[in-house]
């Protein structure tokens, strides 16, 4: 058992496409939207396999994962199965006609060819224009995966010639089983961390690594002393999150864990993320105000989210950890 089966946490944008699998009405593009690391790859993968099995046979929708096209397709080795991502931060013109001169060629014993766009919102201008013809006139047997993050940000005429499937963040739950059962993360770790992925597997496996729990600790250690740092230390201590501005994200996630561990402690102390950071959490925050440490947690949320466009980075960031309490 192999394809849609695989795919957890995602059961309303599954049932569009085994219904239209089921139907055999496969349109020839589909606009999958949603946060980064909840399963539109694998979505897109699965598709292949459900589109090409051998041994599948309408109106089932489930791949058998054992026949030779199953398994090809499932080592990414199959010429027929395009994945087209970007190149340094953008997808480009000539990618895309790169996918139109293979398409030109005959398929190697699928059915159904599948390309799939990942971040399709970062195509130029022209590699867009080039899509569009494609997507116009496409190929028999050929069908599209275009995938984005948020549908607004994809242009409104490639759009307009997909059908969209939305993907939601992953339970928490979801997110600790896989680390458990997939990845071989302790009971403990594995909450803390689900805690703050946003729902987001990749952005949860980013935080498993080592180096990041080294940093989280960096990050507590600060916080448990801010308001006895000196505004210089203070600018520093921002300029020093701002060196790892590809994380910027996770680590102001982490910040607002921290904030919110420490409210939680001032009433009960229940539900907490870091548990084995509760007792020096609880030490820190004696001579903190509650309204203070609220204020605090609302301007980490508002960086965080005014963060996304990337603009005036510096100044929010001398702001934000200058009014840390």
């Amino acid at each position: 058992m192999a394809g849609f089966d695989d795919i957890q946490g995602q059961d309303a944008a599954i049932a569009v496409l085994k219904n239209a699998v089921a139907g055999g009405r496969v349109p020839n593009a589909w606009l999958f939207t949603g946060p980064q690391g909840v399963g539109k790859m694998s979505t897109a993968r699965a598709l292949a396999l459900v589109l090409n099995c051998e041994n599948r046979h309408p109106p089932s929708t489930t791949a058998c994962g054992t026949c030779s096209i199953c398994r090809t397709l499932s080592s990414r080795n199959h010429p027929d199965l395009i994945v087209i991502q970007p190149e340094k931060h953008e997808i480009r013109v000539a990618q895309i006609r790169s996918v139109c001169a293979a398409l030109e060629k005959k398929a190697f014993g699928v059915c159904k060819r599948l390309v799939v766009l990942d971040q399709a919102e970062r195509m130029t201008p022209g590699a867009a224009n080039a899509a569009l013809k494609i997507l116009e006139e496409p190929p028999d047997g050929t069908h599209f995966v275009l995938i984005a993050e948020e549908v607004e940000n994809v242009l409104p005429t490639i759009r307009s010639r997909c059908q969209q499937v939305v993907f939601g963040p992953l339970s928490p739950r979801i997110i600790e089983t896989l680390l458990q059962h997939e990845h071989g993360i302790d009971t403990e770790t594995s909450r803390r961390i689900a805690a703050v992925s946003n729902g987001s597997m990749k952005r949860a496996l980013l935080m498993a690594e080592p180096q990041w729990f080294l940093w989280r600790e960096w990050l507590f250690d600060v916080l448990e002393q801010i308001d006895r740092l000196h505004p210089t230390e203070r600018l520093l201590f921002g300029e020093l999150l701002l060196s790892r501005e590809d994380h910027l994200d996770e680590s102001l996630d982490w910040m607002a864990a921290w904030y919110r561990d420490a409210l939680s402690i001032r009433h009960g102390g229940a539900h907490l993320v870091n548990v084995d950071r509760s007792g020096s959490i609880a030490q820190a925050v004696q001579h903190r105000t509650t309204r203070a440490l609220s204020e605090t947690l609302a301007a980490i949320t508002r960086m965080r989210r005014k963060a996304q466009s990337r603009a005036n980075l510096k100044l929010m960031m001398d702001n934000l950890v200058l009014a840390l309490a």
